[in-house]
């Protein structure tokens, strides 16, 4: 598995046998999968296996006792100013489904919120409340459309259920416009042009690599990723002493981020009436970018 090349199995139309698809990766000097998905595999193979034992089809658990190579090959780092210019400047000349709209509106609640971005992805239309007068995201668990069951989510496994007030620089940027535009279309989901896609079922994988080709075109490195405003984001709120002006506590920050273990959620119900709203609103506030970054201008 570790000789696959790193989109193996994402075109499901490829016919090519595994020696095939290793030949070719070795020609070509291709970037493998990683020891992370080899792992994952080996995981959900052995619980296969586990069950087979039990039944006495088989003697031994194979996938057992297999050690992989899980460390991260690139390491992610924060946006720079340098990149976010860039990042700002450049149209989005993608061939793809995706409207420029949908593509800044994305990066925008990703870089206000630090929200991964299959969570921005998965956001619905019922997601979106106000709570004590103060407009949020509700990252709450999804139950199934009937007939869908990869519609179904549950972010506990991720990352938490909480609530994300929306910060007011996305308010002026248009955001809540653009929500009551997919309401209007009776859509089920804030950004209605992604779509469900790959063995995974995830509504990112299209614009997750659309990014990444925009950026990679634009010089921005592998270093920095989608997920680097995520850290971005953290940094910027983590310097910000608790005691002074302005200041933040550690546990709105976690609340806000959704970091494991520091959320108000049991099981995966969000409490809204438990929720420190105006505290979450304030730290979403926090969160400043220099003067060029305008959330609109990614639609142009």
């Amino acid at each position: 598995m570790e000789q696959l090349p790193e989109n193996y199995g994402r075109n499901t139309k490829d016919t090519r046998t595994v020696p095939q698809l290793v030949k070719e990766a070795n020609k070509k000097k291709l970037k493998r999968v990683s020891g992370k998905s080899v792992k994952n595999h080996f995981s959900k193979m052995s619980s296969i296996w586990r069950y087979y034992i039990l039944r006495d089809l088989v003697d031994k658990n194979i996938f057992i006792g297999w050690n992989f190579d899980t460390k991260q090959k690139v390491k992610r780092v924060r946006w720079s100013d340098e990149y976010l210019e860039k990042l700002i400047n450049a149209s989005f000349d993608i061939s793809t489904t995706i409207s420029k709209e949908t593509y800044a509106y994305v990066v925008g609640v990703g870089s206000y919120t630090g929200m991964r971005l299959e969570e921005i992805c998965r956001i619905r239309i019922e997601d979106i409340q106000d709570i004590k007068g103060i407009p949020c995201i509700i990252i709450q668990e999804h139950q199934p459309e009937k007939g869908k069951p990869w519609t179904a989510w549950n972010p506990k496994s991720e990352a938490g259920a909480r609530v994300v007030p929306i910060a007011q620089k996305l308010i002026e940027a248009g955001f809540l416009d653009f929500i009551e535009k997919a309401k209007r279309m009776k859509s089920r989901y804030v950004f209605s042009e992604l779509k469900f896609s790959g063995k995974d079922k995830k509504r990112s994988g299209l614009i997750q690599r659309n990014f990444s080709t925009h950026k990679s075109r634009l010089g921005i490195p592998a270093t920095t990723v989608f997920h680097s405003f995520r850290h971005y984001v953290s940094t910027k709120l983590r310097n910000i002493h608790e005691h002074g002006e302005g200041g933040l506590r550690e546990v709105w920050i976690d609340n806000f981020l959704g970091h494991e273990g520091n959320n108000r959620s049991v099981g995966n119900t969000v409490y809204l009436d438990e929720v420190d709203v105006e505290n979450l609103k304030t730290v979403a506030d926090s969160v400043v970018y220099p003067d060029f970054w305008n959330v609109r201008k990614l639609i142009q």
